[in-house]
Parts: C-alpha cells; structure tokens; sequence
C-alpha cells in the first residue's frame, strides 16, 4: 500500500511529518479502510466511504463485515462468529497479516452480500500492510455482479513515501 516501504521507516516518516493518519488515508487513490486486531473498521479515507456510500459514523467502530455490508454479518452470531467467517479470505488476509506483518497483494477475495440464504456475490481484489498495531485494508478492484467498480490504478502517486533502502 506504502510501496513497500519497511514499516519502522515509515511510522518515522509519519510521525516526523506530523501526518495525521486520516489526512494520509484521504491523499490516497484508492478505497482504504484500517481494522484493528479485533476486525473492527477503525476509519476509512474519502474513497472507501464513496465506494461503501457511508459517512465515518457508519464505518468507525464497527465490524469489517457490518461495514461492507456480508450477508453473513446480518447472523445472530454476527459478523466473524458464523462458520461462513472462517472462510474468508478478506478477515483471514487481515488476521494474518495482523499476526505475521506480511503485507499481501492484489488477493482474490468473495464478498457475499445481501440475503445469507441467496447472497449476492462480489468479487474484490484486495491488499493489506500492517501499520503498527492496525491494518490497512486496500480495495484495489470491486466487481458487483455485472458491474465492475472502476477504480484508479495504484502509482506513485498514491503513495508519499518511496522505497526504503
């Protein structure tokens, strides 16, 4: 998401700078979303919120799958207590980057929608990069149903740090 910048130099950068966290996630392109080690969304930047149609009232503190709306999170165990939530690859991609720090790239992920009997199945490519104790959650394509979810392509631009050396 940094561009692979190692993450001590980047908290540094960040810290140095005075960015706060929100105005760095809103310079970016691309849909971004932090969870925290529980899988609760704790903010999201300007393009997340269009793509999601949610202000931050409806996207701080609360679960990953309430936010984007699973079909599986609408359950009375609720959202990452269903046998669904084990399988999928957007809260494993972020719990395991959580537990290791290894960012991943451009995963493949599902994200079903609407009725859990009959849902509505999107398709997403997703990346993640631990930043301290967070995780940020990049939505890198969205593919609903027939309709693909134009999204800018990442570039240098979207990040305003280089690689480390």
């Amino acid at each position: 998401i940094t561009h692979s910048i190692c993450g001590s130099c980047r908290d540094n950068v960040l810290f140095q700078m005075g960015v706060e966290l929100r105005e760095f996630l809103d310079s970016l392109k691309l849909p971004i979303v932090v969870v925290n080690r529980e899988g609760t969304i704790v903010t999201g930047n300007d393009q997340a919120r269009k793509l999601l149609r949610k202000g931050l009232p409806e996207i701080e503190g609360y679960q990953g799958g309430e936010v984007f709306e699973c079909a599986y999170a609408r359950l009375p165990e609720g959202c990452g207590n269903t046998m669904h939530c084990s399988g999928c690859t957007i809260r494993k991609t972020v719990m395991r980057t959580h537990e290791t720090g290894r960012s991943f790239s451009r995963v493949p992920a599902t994200l079903n929608q609407d009725n859990p009997e009959h849902p509505k199945k999107n398709q997403l490519l997703i990346s993640t990069e631990r930043l301290t104790d967070l995780v940020m959650l990049r939505i890198d394509e969205m593919e609903a149903g027939d309709t693909a979810q134009p999204l800018p392509t990442p570039d240098s631009d979207t990040a305003s740090l280089n690689r480390c050396r």
